[in-house]
This record gives structure tokens, C-alpha cells and sequence, in this order.
């Protein structure tokens, strides 16, 4: 899944930053949303949830140390 037009990247790179943390959970879209500069239309809400919800199921390979 990935963005389509500039307001999706935006979101993508802030629920990816979020993820990165370990701080990424179902109820993130309120901290995501008030990070962005921008008022989300409802297509741009809808993409958020359905990032969310994939990024949940997909998260990102952290690595590991030696």
C-alpha cells in the first residue's frame, strides 16, 4: 500500500516515523492528524486509517544488532 498524491506521503512518512518508535497503535491517527500541516479531506482520513491499519499488519524490519 502507498500513497498516491502529497497529502498521503505526508501521512505515510509521519504513521512510518510513529511505527519507527514503537509507538504506533489503532487510536494513532489523532497524533497523526495533529501533526499534519494540512486539514485531511475524507479521502486523505480514509487513506490514514487503511495506512494505519496496513503498517499494523506490515511493520517496519527494524534490523538487529550484533
Amino acid at each position: 500500500m502507498g500513497p498516491s498524491n502529497d497529502n498521503e506521503l505526508a501521512i505515510a512518512r509521519i504513521v512510518d516515523k510513529i511505527e519507527i518508535e514503537g509507538k504506533l497503535y489503532p487510536t494513532a491517527i489523532e497524533d497523526v492528524i495533529a501533526t499534519l500541516n494540512f486539514s485531511p479531506s475524507g479521502s486523505d482520513s480514509e487513506f490514514l486509517v487503511n495506512y494505519i491499519r496496513w503498517r499494523l499488519d506490515h511493520p517496519i524490519w527494524k534490523g538487529f544488532s550484533v
